[in-house]
């Protein structure tokens, strides 16, 4: 979830636990820099994993 807002998204949790707010709450705290963004989505290209940036949509 910290990725996702890091890039510039809300996400929409659905929870069915009050435990799950807690770390909906959390992960919105923690706030990612350019470089963290950029080693996650490295990481996830080199472990060919197609979750990263397929939603990201050109705005003209």
């Amino acid at each position: 979830m910290a990725w996702a807002i890091a890039k510039g998204t809300l996400p929409i949790v659905g929870v069915t636990k009050e435990h799950h707010v807690a770390d909906a709450a959390a992960a919105a705290a923690v706030e990612l820099s350019d470089a963290e963004v950029a080693e996650l989505e490295h990481l996830a290209d080199s472990l060919d994993i197609n979750a990263v940036r397929f939603w990201e949509k050109v705005m003209d």
